[in-house]
């Protein structure tokens, strides 16, 4: 019998040479597409917005981290850093604690925030900075608080100066310092009457000098705050010492304003408590930032979480389309060829997600339009009929799209809008379907006027189009597909939940 001669090494190279480079391939686009939703993303914010992966030694130790991603508010003050290393960079993070707290994030998991007053590098100033772990690395959200850092000394400075001068001052300085000070300031007797109150003051409690003299601090402060304020008057008496807290005050129209107040006691000249002198200022703006600040907290998380969701899915759909490419290629030019153009089709549904805001969804309308724009066929045998601002779960955009793409495809190459005369036809109608009554979207893809082959001819297996949409969209979804070949073309059905929403500006057919 004759031996089959040994395959050698040089004769398998090519092949293992066209799996590396379709792994390459399928790497870079996976990689290319989380970039640009990132990208998009994080340019939505005004913070510095950045993202590291961690570099680690032989032994699995974080030893440095390199930029990944910068939005638009990080490179206005960077410039282009992404591949750089961080502590080449910005070394001044070592000495700041943040490099720890960035390892220990990638490590655990467990997300930080701290303020840091940097003055390294090119910066000088206060920054507040959330590190959240992302992958094998972190995402950071930094918010310049260099101004209010500077207002708040500048309130503490001015409160110190008051006190330290307060014995030795005349009547006419302290008559200056209530004219010109950025703050409420305000003379009491011991039982707590306004005695003295500047233009500042005035305005913080929403009142004419002339009512607020007539007042006592009990007039003026809100119920649940009244305790506490008389017990700080007590102490300051008491103890000599200044006394601060924040309160609330009532304003005659019923609003409130919180405000910080610092009591601190002017004596005779014997030393015993005359009066008290109070500073007081208003907490407004801090706690309008405050509260923006936690609502830029918990809308990033919101980003992130979507961002990593959104992520998850696309990589599954870009796997999904090059396991199934390479199935049905026959050669690696056919595969490119095909790969490309389901990837631009994807590429388009990117640039839908992209466009909207944080609630937004994807509309069947907009998926349909993109897609048929971008077809080099005869879009004049088309007609669209069905309601505008069918809103459809994210879950559902990619493998949707891609069937929509399946089939205008087809329709270009054998069918309806390749063959003069032909005609395709789109319906689609919102239903409400179950006990529930959840919203459910019925497709109808219909062709005619197509010049057809003997019904002998016609293809007995199924390609990635119609195996999409005879097992995908049932499997991923939950759909309800039918696909027929007939004597004038392709009549194919499709029903899939959507978002109980629709668009605001909807009505009519489009």
């Amino acid at each position: 019998m004759a031996r089959r001669p040994r395959t050698g090494a040089a004769e398998r190279l090519p092949y293992r040479a066209g799996q590396d480079e379709r792994a390459m391939h399928g790497r870079q686009v996976e990689f290319q597409a989380s970039h640009e939703l990132l990208q998009a993303t994080m340019d939505a914010s005004t913070d510095m917005i950045q993202v590291f992966e961690a570099i680690r030694d032989a032994t699995g130790r974080i030893v440095d981290f390199r930029w990944v991603l910068n939005n638009h508010t990080s490179e206005r003050k960077y410039g282009e850093v992404r591949g750089e290393s961080l502590l080449q960079r910005n070394p001044g993070v070592i000495e700041e604690g943040i490099f720890d707290a960035f390892c220990r994030v990638t490590e655990t998991g467990l997300p930080e925030q701290a303020e840091h007053h940097y003055v390294h590098e090119q910066f000088d100033g206060w920054f507040f900075q959330i590190v959240v772990k992302l992958g094998d690395g972190v995402a950071t959200t930094t918010r310049d608080i260099t101004e209010w850092k500077e207002s708040q000394a500048e309130i503490v400075r001015l409160r110190e100066e008051v006190v330290k001068v307060k014995l030795a001052e005349t009547e006419g300085q302290l008559a200056a310092i209530f004219a010109t000070a950025p703050v409420g300031m305000s003379v009491l007797s011991l039982d707590g009457s306004f005695l003295r109150v500047n233009e500042e003051l005035c305005r913080i409690l929403g009142r004419p000098r002339e009512e607020v003299l007539a007042l006592s601090v009990p007039d003026v402060t809100h119920p649940d705050d009244l305790q506490p304020s008389l017990v700080a008057i007590e102490e300051a008496l008491s103890t000599g010492r200044p006394r601060t807290l924040d309160k609330r005050y009532a304003r005659p129209d019923g609003s409130l304003v919180w405000a910080s107040s610092t009591l601190s006691v002017l004596p005779r000249s014997d030393g015993q408590p005359d009066r008290l002198l109070v500073v007081t200022a208003d907490l407004s703006e801090r706690r309008k930032a405050d509260e923006a600040l936690r609502r830029s907290e918990a809308l990033q998380r919101v980003l992130i979480a979507e961002l990593q969701h959104r992520t998850s899915n696309l990589l599954g759909v870009v796997r999904s389309i090059a396991e199934n490419t390479a199935r049905g290629a026959g050669t690696l030019a056919e595969f490119r060829t095909h790969f490309d153009d389901r990837l631009d089709a994807l590429s388009r549904v990117q640039a839908l997600l992209s466009r909207l805001s944080e609630h937004d969804r994807v509309t069947f309308d907009s998926l349909l339009h993109a897609e048929l724009v971008a077809m080099d066929g005869r879009t004049d045998a088309v007609t669209l009929e069905g309601p505008p601002g069918v809103r459809l779960r994210s879950s559902t955009v990619h493998t949707l799209a891609m069937a929509i793409h399946e089939l205008a495809t087809n329709a270009i190459k054998y069918g309806a809008l390749g063959q003069d005369g032909g005609r395709l036809a789109i319906n689609w109608t919102l239903e409400a379907e179950g006990a529930d009554g959840k919203p459910w979207l019925h497709i109808d893809w219909r062709e005619s006027g197509v010049s057809m082959p003997p019904e002998r001819e016609w293809p007995k297996g199924t390609g990635q189009g119609r195996e999409l949409i005879e097992r995908a969209l049932p499997y991923q979804l939950g759909a309800r597909t039918t696909y027929r070949l007939g004597a004038d073309g392709v009549h194919c059905t499709i029903a899939i939940p959507v978002s109980a929403t629709i668009g605001a500006d909807e009505g009519g057919a489009v």
